[in-house]
């Protein structure tokens, strides 16, 4: 089952996606390569992103999709 929730990333790194926190469970999220290169995904972005249970048991979410939500200054 999917979700939408609001997330915080807070690594990406050039070659290997980017990993976030979602806003309301603190839980971890992995940003794919092809979805964090897309997004141009970088630290302290806001986004809003639909999220799936990871294959691997960490991070427990993968996100599918993305949008940015906020500016960082």
């Amino acid at each position: 089952m999917a979700a939408k929730a609001k997330c915080f990333i807070t690594q990406s790194d050039e070659g290997s996606g980017a990993y976030g926190i979602r806003a309301d469970t603190d839980e971890n999220v992995y940003f794919p390569k092809k979805l964090a290169d897309a997004a141009e995904l970088t630290e302290f972005d806001e986004v809003e992103a639909i999220l799936i249970r990871n294959e691997r048991p960490d991070p427990p979410w993968m996100a599918i999709r993305v949008r940015r939500t906020g500016f960082a200054d």
